[in-house]
């Protein structure tokens, strides 16, 4: 056992220098060591968690294996009649779930390790994705079972993350299954992707489907939206579930494309039978994306913080939802040659994606251009719309995607600076791409830091057009009042890559203070944090800091902690937060404020939640149904402010 213990600590100690470009022992070295602990893990069976042979290594596969499921893998048949749904589930115990779009997947536990991960494939031969499988976050590598468990689900990236590759991919579905079947375990670990997970197939036997999904929950894997029907449901109850499940869906930025309803009976679901194509215990209902036809006007080119140049479709405004809408992404330059949009005047199809983002489907066919426009053809912009510089397309993955060439560009500049003031950053307000343009213009701005020395100005900017001195003032005492912040905002608006806001808050948990977090950027590890991977430990090591030191030197005070103004009243409480709030700003508010107060905040209900949290304490959702399963108090968040004396 102390020669187990002396090897791991000497290997992670080597690996360590390794990571750090200081290498200190030959790779020949380090493998013998390798092989001699693997030798004796396997003589005495003893596997300890931090071992070099039990951590996750990114691979690097020549080609992704085939491999035959030990249970059939087949679809369901689907309908878009909600009467369809009604007939199929009448006078039976039923659950519904959000239909995931994604790559469905299943997992592979023996006696609590993550031991197989397979693609769907044909249904009976998939292909091996273990590699990247332990380099998704939200999968739980080990877990409390003693058994054989097969897990199935989704795996996704939400339109949250996908944000960070909308412009050198299409949609979040393909990137999704492009990326989790990558053959370099490293790359895929820079997608963030996600699992869910919505049955299990061997394991918690003599259990309802919708129990089996609370015993994943209770084991920390992320479960699918879901609600439980009874005998008595109605046409108006699964209407208003569905929607329900839609608004779950997009408020967790979930990428969906239906729903999917089965008989919660896993007997009776398999009594049912199947065909070769699909079981018949569940019925998909799949979402009629309603198409509207436009007219394209223009091809705006905007440019990100990054330099890459992204065109957005500029149509005549039609009605989706009650939304007047005018303008799609187009993403990048592959996304409009695939769509086959050449010319202005082309007649669109444009929809609303799961009912949330605008879309262009495709050119109607044989659509002629009949407005009479000066230049009909749609050409690719050789010179940046910002600065005038020079363009080049560059391959990145599976996309041609356009980049201005110019390093100084007015353009990077601007969305540097929105994204330092916006929402995802210090949050300031006032602060517009608009505004930040004119003071571009006028000279005054010239990198981010000059923003906090605009009251130099002042009284040459309240006599400039569109401004006054009450405006001016405003956004003064605004810029004022925003550089007193928290480390997270600071983190998250420094614009590092692969390092957002969730990110942010994880690394500022962490640290007491800025200068605690820059020295960890030169001597921290942060791949030794739940999630975190080779990629973002290697971004925020390279990242260029010296503009944000000097912004944090001269003009911000950033608090060291949240105050705790509540005397711990929370303490050793944890919370679960769902639906819309109203006293706090948001849910991510609302969470810092328990937090603050001693307490702990979750993600999904599970045995170990002591509140939930929803102001609709009535709603029939999956957190409600699941904390009246398990005894747990539904209360308001006026309720939670006065059962502990809590003041804002």
């Amino acid at each position: 056992m102390e020669e187990i213990k002396e090897l791991i600590e000497k290997l992670n100690y080597y690996t360590k220098l390794y990571d750090e470009g200081h290498p200190a022992i030959s790779d020949k070295a380090w493998d013998d060591m390798y092989f001699k602990l693997q030798r004796l893990e396997q003589e005495y069976h003893i596997y300890l968690p931090e071992s070099p042979t039990q951590s996750i290594n990114y691979q690097v596969v020549n080609q992704l294996q085939k491999v035959t499921h030990l249970h059939p893998m087949l679809s369901l048949d689907k309908t878009k009649s909600l009467e369809e749904i009604y007939n199929f589930v009448k006078n039976k115990e039923y659950i519904g779930m959000a239909k995931m779009d994604g790559l469905t997947c299943s997992l592979r536990y023996n006696n609590g390790k993550l031991v197989g991960a397979e693609t769907r494939g044909n249904g009976i031969i998939g292909e091996n994705i273990l590699h990247n499988a332990l380099t998704v976050s939200n999968i739980p590598k080990k877990i409390d079972y003693n058994d054989l468990l097969v897990v199935d689900g989704e795996i996704i990236c939400t339109y949250e993350n996908f944000e960070e590759f909308s412009d050198e991919y299409k949609n979040p579905r393909n990137f999704a299954s492009g990326s989790i079947r990558l053959l370099d375990s490293s790359e895929c670990a820079k997608r963030k992707l996600s699992f869910i997970a919505w049955d299990c197939i061997v394991g918690f036997f003599d259990r309802t489907l919708s129990e089996k999904l609370h015993d994943l929950d209770v084991l920390n894997f992320d479960v699918v939206p879901y609600f439980i029907g009874g005998v008595g449901s109605d046409l108006n109850d699964i209407e208003q579930q569905s929607n329900f499940l839609k608004k779950e869906c997009a408020e967790n930025s979930y990428p969906i494309d239906g729903l999917v309803f089965k008989l919660d009976n896993c007997d009776e679901y398999e009594a049912a039978g199947r065909t070769d194509h699909h079981f018949k215990g569940g019925l998909a209902y799949k979402f009629y994306d309603e198409v509207y036809e436009t007219r394209l006007i223009n091809i705006e080119w905007s440019i990100g913080r990054t330099g890459q140049i992204s065109p957005i479709a500029i149509f005549d405004s039609i009605d989706i939802d009650g939304t007047e809408v005018t303008r799609a992404s187009l993403h990048n330059i592959s996304v409009m040659e695939d769509l086959g949009i050449t010319e202005y005047g082309q007649l669109l199809e444009v929809y609303k994606s799961n009912m949330i983002i605008p879309q262009v489907k495709r050119v109607v066919p044989e659509s002629t251009c009949d407005v009479y426009m000066p230049q009909n053809n749609i050409e690719i912009p050789e010179k940046c719309p910002i600065c005038g510089g020079s363009t080049t397309i560059i391959q990145k993955n599976d996309s041609k995607v356009l980049y201005c060439d110019n390093p100084n560009c007015e353009g990077k500049l601007i969305n540097r600076i929105d994204h330092f003031f916006g929402k995802k950053g210090l949050d300031i307000k006032g602060i517009s791409k608009a505004t930040i343009e004119k003071l571009i213009d006028w000279g005054w701005v010239n990198e981010i830091s000059d923003v906090f020395e605009l009251y130099n100005h002042q009284q040459e900017w309240k006599n400039k057009q569109g401004f006054g001195e009450r405006s001016v003032i405003r956004i003064l005492t605004s810029i004022r009042e925003g550089s007193y912040c928290n480390l997270e905002s600071v983190i998250a608006a420094a614009g590092i890559p692969l390092i957002g806001r969730t990110v942010a808050r994880q690394i500022a948990s962490i640290f007491d203070t800025y200068e605690d977090f820059r020295e960890a950027t030169r001597t921290f590890d942060f791949s030794e944090l739940d999630g975190f991977g080779y990629e973002m430990n290697k971004s925020l090591k390279t990242f260029n800091y010296n503009e944000l030191d000097k912004i944090v030197n001269n003009y911000l005070i950033i608090e060291t902690k949240i105050v705790n103004n509540t005397n711990n009243k929370l303490e050793n409480l944890t919370f679960c937060i769902t639906g819309k709030v109203n006293i706090f700003k948001n849910r991510d508010e609302l969470s810092e404020f328990i937090i603050a107060a001693g307490g702990k905040t979750v993600g999904a209900m599970s045995a170990n939640v002591d509140y939930l949290i929803n102001n609709d304490v009535t709603s029939t959702s999956a957190k409600n149904k699941k904390a009246q399963e398990l005894g747990k108090p539904i209360i308001s968040e006026q309720t939670f402010m006065d059962m502990f004396d809590l003041k804002k």
